[in-house]
Formats: C-alpha cells, sequence, structure tokens
C-alpha cells in the first residue's frame, strides 16, 4: 500500500461511519413520525411502508457493526426491533371452525381509468367466485361490464347505485337488501373512493325467511378516500371510523364480511383502530400480508407498494383459505377468501 493509500483508507472509514450514523438518525426519525402516526399525517404515510422501514434499520445496524460505530448499531438494533415488531407479532385469527354454507368472497380495485378491462372480466368470471366488490367503477366502466352482468345473477339496484357507483357489488347470493352507510363525508378532490354499500345476502335457493329473521351474511364493500393530502387523510380517517361502528352496531351473532381497498396499510394505527372498534378480524391472518397496491411502472421487475386492500370477517366466520390474486390490468391485486359461515 502506498502512502497516499494509507492516508485515505481511514478518510473513507470516517466518511463510511459519518453515512452510518447519518442513516441511523434518518431512520430513528421515521421511525418517531410512525409511532405517532395516530395524530401525524406523515407518520401515517410512513406506516405504509413499514417493511422498508424494517429492511432499513437492519441495514443500518450492519454498516455500523462494520464501520464500528457501536453505540449507532446499538441504536440501529432497537429500532429494527421496534420496526420490526407489527410485522411479525402474532394476529388474532377468526373462528377455528364453522358448520354453515360457504362461499368465496373477493374484492379488486378496477382502476377506473384504463380502457381494457379483459383480464379482470375473465378472471373474475372464471375464479368461482360468490361476492365480488369492486371500487373505482365508474358509469364508463359499468358500460365494459355486461359479461359481469351475466355471470353474477344479483347486484344492487341501479337507483342506489347512481350513475357512477364508485363502490360496486356483485353477487351469486341473493341480495335480500341493499344501502348505503349514512353521513360519510365527501371531499371533491382526486381521491374520493365512493359511498360504502351494505348488503344482507342470502344463499341461493333459500326461501326468504321474513323480514324480522337475521340475515345470513352481512356484506360491507367500501372504498376511503386516497390519504393524498391532510384533508383526505381525516375523510379516510373519519370514513373508517363511521363504517366501522355501523359494523359493531350489527345484531350480535351476525356474520360480518368488509372488504375493499382500504387505502389503509395493515399497521396503520387507523386499521387496527378500525379492527377493535368494529370487532372483525384480517382474513389475511397475518401481521405482514403481500403486497396489494403496487406502482405499475416498477411491475416488471418487482411489486413495491403497500398492504391495502384487505377481507375483513366477524369472529364466527372459519377463513378456510386466503389469497392475494393476479394481476389483472389494475395497479391493485384482487384479494380473495374462502370462507365457511356459522
Amino acid at each position: 500500500m502506498t502512502a497516499s493509500e494509507f492516508s485515505a483508507a481511514p478518510a473513507r472509514h470516517r466518511l463510511s461511519g459519518s453515512a452510518a450514523v447519518v442513516m441511523v438518525a434518518a431512520v430513528a426519525l421515521a421511525t418517531l413520525a410512525r409511532l405517532n402516526a395516530d395524530v401525524f399525517y406523515f407518520g401515517d404515510l410512513v406506516s405504509f411502508f413499514l417493511p422498508v422501514l424494517f429492511g432499513l434499520s437492519l441495514a443500518a445496524a450492519l454498516l455500523c457493526l462494520v464501520t464500528r460505530r457501536r453505540l449507532a448499531a446499538a441504536v440501529a438494533v432497537v429500532l429494527a426491533v421496534v420496526n420490526g415488531l407489527p410485522l411479525f407479532m402474532p394476529v388474532e385469527h377468526a373462528a377455528a371452525s364453522a358448520a354453515g354454507p360457504t362461499l368465496r368472497v373477493a374484492t379488486s380495485n378496477v382502476l377506473g381509468g384504463r380502457a381494457d378491462f379483459s383480464d379482470l372480466i375473465t378472471w373474475s368470471t372464471s375464479s368461482g367466485i360468490d361476492v365480488l366488490g369492486q371500487q373505482e367503477v365508474s358509469g364508463w366502466v359499468m358500460r365494459h361490464f355486461e359479461a359481469l352482468r351475466g355471470h353474477f345473477p344479483e347486484a344492487p339496484p341501479a337507483d342506489l347505485l347512481g350513475r357512477n357507483p364508485g363502490v360496486m357489488a356483485w353477487s351469486a347470493w341473493r341480495i335480500v337488501k341493499a344501502g348505503h352507510i349514512d353521513n360519510i363525508p365527501v371531499v371533491p378532490d382526486y381521491g374520493w373512493g365512493g359511498q360504502p354499500l351494505r348488503l344482507e345476502l342470502a344463499p341461493p335457493g333459500v326461501p326468504d325467511a321474513g323480514a324480522d329473521a337475521p340475515p345470513t351474511l352481512v356484506v360491507y364493500v367500501l372504498h376511503p378516500s386516497s390519504p393524498r393530502s391532510p384533508a383526505q387523510w381525516e375523510t379516510r380517517n373519519t370514513y373508517l371510523d363511521i363504517v366501522a361502528r355501523a359494523i359493531a352496531a350489527e345484531p350480535p351473532g351476525t356474520p360480518v364480511v368488509a372488504m375493499g381497498d382500504f387505502n389503509t396499510p395493515t399497521w396503520s394505527p387507523f386499521f387496527q383502530s378500525f379492527l377493535k372498534t368494529s370487532g372483525l378480524v384480517d382474513a389475511a391472518g397475518t401481521g405482514w400480508p403481500a403486497t396489494t397496491r403496487f406502482a405499475r411502472r416498477f411491475a416488471k421487475v418487482f411489486h413495491f407498494g403497500s398492504p391495502v386492500d384487505h377481507i375483513l370477517v366477524s369472529r364466527n366466520v372459519e377463513v378456510k383459505r386466503f389469497e392475494v390474486g393476479p394481476d389483472i390490468g389494475s395497479d391493485h391485486f384482487p384479494v380473495i377468501a374462502d370462507l365457511r359461515l356459522p
């Protein structure tokens, strides 16, 4: 090693060490923001990418160890634990078994601005789905869905949906009653999702039990605002709270499924609050579900995004199978669950 190379080595080491400390500081700030996500808009945005933050925490710890910044390495390890716990902690599950009818439910954000829906229609009509919830459904999109009308015998009435439904449902089960949830706030900006649907369903061929009989199944399909601004973030949070309270008010023992594009990741405190208030559990059954909303520009390389599409069920419903579906031309993967009712 020459004299110049010898003198340059410590300088590179100091630079690497400084970069490691800066990385730990940045991860610490992001973590602090995330821990205050219930009151801090940008903190909740960080929660969309918690696995990335966890990975950066590990990378920072490794870099600090390599550069012998032991105190910074210890801090990075603590940050990794804090950011990793929500990913690996056990989650509550639905019923271990049930004895009632089975059905397959699915939800799909259709990406309403496109023109070719052939992959979506093929998947929707060939996957054995009994109840399909959709989001981003405009009047333009509905004109492409005649094949869905022919496949699913039931849909909410046209006068309820209006010209641009926003949120849509298709059903092989009989729709006994359909309506919207009242008092949902609307922000007339880009990102508004749509009025949540509430459906009371009965299995096909089963006679009506009468107006006073409890429904066999209640399904909520929702799509709150995308939190693209603090105002839309607050609207989303209010939307979720109102729907969660409506679910909690259902008669005790009523099987409930809530599904849709929540525009809220699994790790957001507002998603956890929705579960707590509604009394539902996540059919995914894990604290680290697969990505459902992804950036299409990177789709050929990897699916960078967050799990914001969810299927939730009441505790008396058995989840026999849960999966994230294939790419059907949207920037969201569909989500599917096979269920057995009590």
